[in-house]
């Protein structure tokens, strides 16, 4: 039996659509073994089928390899779905790496297992802090080669995650993005981005704040987080930092040098928020061998 253990991960990270991401220690473990009939163990019901994202990356990365073995998969998910939180790219990864191990095959570099999740999800965001960890800059560079790259993070950051009692789905979240936007949005994006990742590097707080004012995502988002406002009024008075919508929502994530109070009060709120000290994970997504 083999075990993948793969980490949530917070993409976009303000100006960075799509292309940044920060890899935390939430964990999806998946436990996987032969079987001679495919059985998925510990997943809720509404997932217990073939559009288990887990299956049907198992299934394409078999169907590539040529063969396909039936497959038992003990799901232990600590990272919520639909949260914003990566956990369909831990699920596609553990999907595709299970194919390997289980047909006996060579494992391929984590390059490679990066380009084939990247194609499957469509954008290498949350992928490459899963595969690899720590916080990556990615793009694509052709129709079917992504790459990415580890960026320095400053040890100052302090990592919160702000988990509602509700769901956001990527595609809804996307249906309110405009399908284009006038040059000087693109323009001021771009060097916003640039500017993030110097911030993010360096150490400087204010200069992250500065800079990230999204023009890109996060104000048609906010649309669907009624609570975004108060949530930030509430924190910064608590401690200096700033809100962000972690990728495409509904959890956000709050960066600040001081850890915040888990005992702040935000029960004036519209919805329930779990508060959830998060630290960075630089290892990535980790294979282990179990004893049967």
């Amino acid at each position: 039996m083999f075990k993948i253990k793969t980490p949530a991960s917070t993409s976009n990270l303000g100006c960075g659509f799509d292309s940044l991401g920060l890899a935390f220690d939430i964990y999806n473990n998946f436990s996987i073994e032969e079987s001679d009939v495919t059985i998925l163990e510990g997943i809720d019901e509404a997932f217990n089928n073939d559009n288990n994202l887990f299956l049907k990356a198992y299934r394409k990365a078999c169907n590539d390899i040529g063969k396909e073995k039936p497959i038992h998969v003990i799901f232990d998910c600590d990272i919520p779905i639909s949260r914003g939180l990566g956990s369909s790219s831990t699920f596609v990864v553990a999907g595709l790496y299970a194919a390997y191990l289980l047909n006996d095959i060579n494992l391929p570099d984590k390059e490679e297992i990066f380009n084939m999740a990247c194609e499957f999800e469509g954008h290498p965001d949350n992928v490459a802090p899963c595969i690899y960890g720590g916080f990556l800059a990615s793009t694509k560079v052709s129709e079917d080669t992504f790459i990415t790259r580890n960026i320095s993070l400053s040890k100052e950051y302090k990592f919160t995650c702000l988990i509602p009692d509700f769901e956001i789905s990527t595609e809804k979240a996307r249906s309110l993005m405009p399908t284009s936007y006038p040059i000087k949005i693109v323009y001021n994006s771009l060097s916003k981005a640039i500017l993030t990742t110097k911030a993010f590097e360096s150490g400087d707080l204010d200069l992250l704040k500065i800079v990230n004012k999204d023009e890109i995502h996060e104000p048609y988002r906010k649309e669907l987080i009624k609570d975004f406002s108060n949530l930030s009024m509430l924190l910064n008075k608590n401690t200096d930092g700033l809100l962000l919508i972690s990728g495409s929502g509904s959890t956000c994530l709050y960066i600040s040098k001081e850890e915040i109070d888990n005992n702040i009060d935000l029960s004036s709120l519209n919805n329930k928020w779990l508060i959830k000290t998060v630290s960075v994970d630089y290892n990535g997504t980790i294979i282990e061998v179990k004893d049967e």
